[in-house]
Formats: structure tokens, sequence, C-alpha cells
């Protein structure tokens, strides 16, 4: 019988690992599914980006279908995927900086160690598949390891959770100047392009957005960093002249910020 003979039903067994590569690939799926239901609740502008989160969140748990349910071919298209998703989403990783902003600490948990768990399940079930290693429950090593991972993706998930309720910065708008909102990804101030103020002035300045942000000027030496709900008021230098706004996590070239960068521009008078 070959191997893609047994994948066709479940109760002959699966080789080992099978279950281990079907965990890894709901991990990057659940992450994709965890951002589109924060973007949705927060409102969030999705426009290009769908065609971006979308297949994040499809093609794991399709890849995940495949090698519960195929033989070697699926789990080399189940490797692939895994490989994929590292490739486009590694900087997820550096959302394990940040446990008290959930989302971002919640894609860092399961993108990347999902992709090298299916990585690392997927060799495993190939190899079990030429040993005839069947299984139909899970058991022994695997089994093991599955717990572990489960409990500790719960327990730092739930733990995160907690951090970013209860760290977030609240500020008195009464005191400040001006108003920034940093929203969808950019800076709003409800009036034109850019933020205008007057030198020595305060700004209060909200996230409302579900991830980590941060209002940073170089030139003034402002660097103010936000977890999700959180508010703060930051003086502005008595320095005229324009300077550029920018998100570090989310501005790949400070320098030279392109339209997909959270940045813009903030002129003291």
């Amino acid at each position: 019988m070959t191997d893609s003979d047994t994948m066709g039903t479940t109760n002959v067994g699966l080789p080992a690992g099978t279950r281990l590569a079907v965990l890894g690939l709901m991990m990057v799926s659940a992450a994709g599914l965890i951002w589109l239901v924060a973007g949705l609740i927060w409102g969030l502008d999705f426009g290009d980006s769908a065609g971006f989160l979308i297949p994040t969140i499809v093609l794991p748990a399709v890849a995940a279908l495949l090698v519960w349910r195929f033989g070697t071919w699926a789990r080399i298209v189940g490797i692939v995927v895994a490989l994929l998703a590292i490739g486009m989403l590694w900087f997820t990783a550096f959302g394990l900086l940040e446990p008290d902003s959930f989302f971002d600490f919640v894609g860092g948990l399961l993108v990347v160690p999902g992709a090298v768990i299916a990585i690392v399940g997927c060799v495993r079930a190939m190899r079990a598949a030429r040993r005839g290693q069947l299984r139909t429950q899970r058991e022994g090593g695997e089994a093991r390891a599955m717990n572990v991972i489960v409990t500790v993706v719960a327990g730092l998930t739930v733990l995160s959770a907690v951090v970013t309720f209860v760290g977030r910065s609240t500020a008195d708008a009464s005191l400040a100047d001006g108003e920034v909102a940093l929203k969808d990804f950019s800076f709003e101030t409800g009036g034109a392009e850019g933020v205008a103020v007057t030198g020595g002035e305060t700004l209060y300045v909200t996230n409302d957005d579900p991830f980590h942000h941060t209002f940073t000027v170089d030139e003034l030496g402002i660097d103010v960093e936000f977890g999700p709900s959180s508010q703060e008021l930051i003086e502005i230098p008595a320095q005229p002249g324009t300077y550029t706004l920018y998100c570090r996590p989310h501005t790949a070239n400070p320098d030279d910020p392109g339209e997909d960068d959270m940045a813009t521009t903030l002129t003291v008078g």
C-alpha cells in the first residue's frame, strides 16, 4: 500500500509528524484570521492589504488539509507554504518583543514558530511514511510536543492579553494644544495632510489601532511608543522647520518614506 493510499482514509493511520505539521500550518492561518478580526473590530481600511491578508489565512489552512489527507506531494506543498510564510512574514517575529501589544505579540507567537513546526512535521511525516510508521492517534513524542506547544501558546496569549489591557496609558486631552490620532496606519489630525504645530505646544496623541506604533521625529529627539488604545502628551520643541514624523515598526526607510510607510511631515512654526 502506497503512502498516498494510506492517506486516503484516516482510520488506517497517519505518518508520525503529520499532526504536528497540521498544527503548525493552522497556527499560521490563525494569526491571519486574528489580524482580520482585529481590523474589522477597529474599523481599519484594509484596501490592498486584503490581497495580502486573505492568502495568509487561506493558503496555510488549505495546505493543512492537504497534509492531513494526502501523501508526500502534499507534505512538500506544506513545506513550500511554510517557507513562503517565513519569507513574507518574517517581520512578525519582532512582535515577540511587544507582549503589551496583543495582536503584534500573537503574530510573533504564531507565524514563524508555526511555519517552523510545520516544516519539521512535514519532514518527519515523509520519513515516517517511508518506514511505514502509521498511527491512528497522537502518541509518544509527537503528542508531548503538541501538548507543550498548545499549552505555551495558550498561556502566553492569555498573558499578553492581560498585559495589553492593564498596560494602556492615558492622558488628559484638555492639557494639550492639538490632537493627533494614530489610526489605520497613518497620522490623522482631522485637517490637511501632515501635522502642523507651534514650537513649545503639546500634542495629545492617541493610538486608535490594535497594533503597536511610535511617534518618532529623529531631528527633534522625539520617540514615544504607544500600545493599543494608549494616550500620551508630547511636547514639541521650539525648533522651527519641517521634519519627518514616522512610526518605527511601520516605516522601512525614515530618510525617504514611501506611500506604504506610516509617515508624514511635522511642521513646527
